[in-house]
């Protein structure tokens, strides 16, 4: 399909000259590039099925980029000259200028003194025309006095040099006059800020030992550094220099890489980052062992540091009991720092982040599975505890609440028919019936009890526990929601 065509009311025209009132009307107070795009595209029209009708072509030819030629066509397009009926791929109409609207008139009288005055301030090269229309569309368009207008000009050139070009000074413009700053009160204090700004920049860039020209989007992206980071001058400059101090390279962009990234790690303060720093051999070295640990590798550990290892650390982990929840998982075949993450949550919900209290839980869970075992043997069940088995025996003695007396005695009663779902029929029955002493069960079921016994937890140190009892561990686990 081609790039640029004649509507089929210009073909009928008779003519593809350009026309006069195009030359009158919208030539003069066009940009540069829209005028260039414009004729080149009538160029184009005359064969539109042509290979070379194409944007990369008018990208090649007129030296533009794809966006600068769309914007251009959108131009047209505002001044009802073009169509642009699909952008992908790019598709153009030309309209006849006949029938387009005339382009706005701009009394250029009212703005005799103020061009004067610009051509005062801008002396390092020849105003053009176009760029003349293109402020006094800027103060006509955001209701800006002309005389204001030239304090931005002036403050621009004062920053840029004479070879400023429009772009810049109508993007700062725009920019303070998207937030209020149009008065001349208003433009004289954000001067003034800027200026202060401007020398606490200098100083960055001392400590950075950047030796490039200093410019508003410098003065941006510091201002940025304290309002939105929330890091103070100071902090900042400290930073500066120990980047400088390592040999990086001096740019304002790794300094804004480095302070976005203490940010995300919310570290502020200088004290709090140099502690980060010093640390971060030590964080290396854990990361190195909990990879280790989990049967991965690799080269780059700064994204599991900061993503994982220091939200770990701060949640009271240290890095024993890391790299021994991390043996954990391996055994359980849970062997990504996702799947890390997910059971490091779990403990601490359950407030266990040391190596002795997770022993201690794995102990109490080590002995809850081996009073079931036994509840097994008694049943003549020959085989592995299973997570349903747990799921019973935690819901006997922390739901029913009854004690281990209790449950020797449904085992007792349960010789015709020794499942633990019949066992646990039993205990559900009493519990429904509100039976919940041995005494009242006696009472109703007339057989003795059979012999009680009671399973202590031991704390022991860190041990190297085998596969099923970590299975046992994560079984619990997979009851405590994060």
């Amino acid at each position: 399909m081609p790039f640029c065509k004649y509507s089929s009311s210009l073909l009928n025209s008779g003519y593809i000259s350009i026309d006069a009132k195009f030359l009158n009307d919208y030539l003069p107070v066009a940009p540069e590039n829209c005028v260039k795009v414009y004729l080149f595209g009538l160029l184009k029209c005359e064969n539109s099925a042509g290979y070379d009708n194409t944007i990369e072509n008018f990208e090649n030819v007129l030296g533009l980029t794809h966006q600068q030629v769309l914007d251009c066509f959108y131009y047209w397009q505002d001044q009802n000259l073009v169509k642009v009926l699909d952008v992908d791929p790019i598709e153009v109409q030309f309209l006849p200028v006949a029938n387009a609207s005339s382009v706005k008139k701009i009394d250029t009288k009212k703005y005799k003194e103020f061009v004067e005055e610009l051509n005062t301030i801008i002396t390092g090269r020849t105003i053009q025309p176009n760029e003349i229309m293109k402020y006094i569309d800027f103060i006509e368009s955001n209701n800006v006095l002309w005389c204001d207008f030239l304090m931005i000009v002036k403050y621009c050139v004062e920053k840029k040099g004479n070879d400023i070009n429009s772009n810049y000074i109508l993007t700062v413009a725009q920019v303070w006059a998207d937030e209020g700053v149009k008065t001349a009160q208003k433009i004289e204090e954000k001067i003034e800020s800027m200026t202060l700004l401007s020398s606490d920049v200098a100083e960055v860039a001392k400590a950075l030992k950047y030796k490039g020209a200093l410019s508003l989007e410098h003065q941006q992206v510091f201002s940025k550094w304290l309002k939105s980071y929330g890091f103070n001058k100071d902090t900042i400059i400290k930073i500066a220099s120990a980047l400088a101090k390592k040999g990086k390279s001096a740019s304002f962009e790794k300094l804004d890489k480095t302070l976005l990234k203490y940010y995300e790690l919310k570290l502020f303060s200088f004290s709090e980052i140099e502690t980060y720093e010093a640390n971060k051999s030590n964080l290396i070295s854990l990361a190195i062992d909990i990879n280790k640990a989990l049967g991965v590798y690799y080269d780059v550990v700064d994204n599991e540091i900061e993503t994982y290892i220091l939200p770990w650390l701060s949640k009271g982990f240290d890095g024993q009991s890391l790299v021994y929840i991390a043996d954990f998982c391996f055994k359980n075949s849970q062997k990504t720092l996702e799947d890390m993450d997910g059971t490091v949550q779990k403990f601490h919900k359950l407030g266990i982040t040391t190596i002795s209290s997770i022993n201690a839980y794995m102990q109490e869970l080590l002995s809850v599975d081996s009073r079931i075992k036994e509840i097994l043997s008694k049943l003549k069940i020959d085989r592995r505890v299973s997570n349903f088995d747990r799921s019973y025996y935690r819901t006997w003695t922390t739901v029913y609440k009854y004690g281990e007396d209790i449950i020797d005695y449904a085992i007792e009663k349960s010789k015709n028919k020794p499942t633990m779902n019949y066992v646990n029929g039993i205990l559900t029955s009493w519990f429904e019936s509100g039976l919940d002493t041995l005494e009242k069960i006696k009472k109703n079921g007339g057989d003795a009890p059979a012999e009680q016994k009671t399973f202590t937890p031991q704390s022991f140190g860190a041990q190297n526990y085998s596969r099923e009892q970590v299975s046992a561990l994560f079984d619990n686990l997979d009851e405590i929601n994060i």
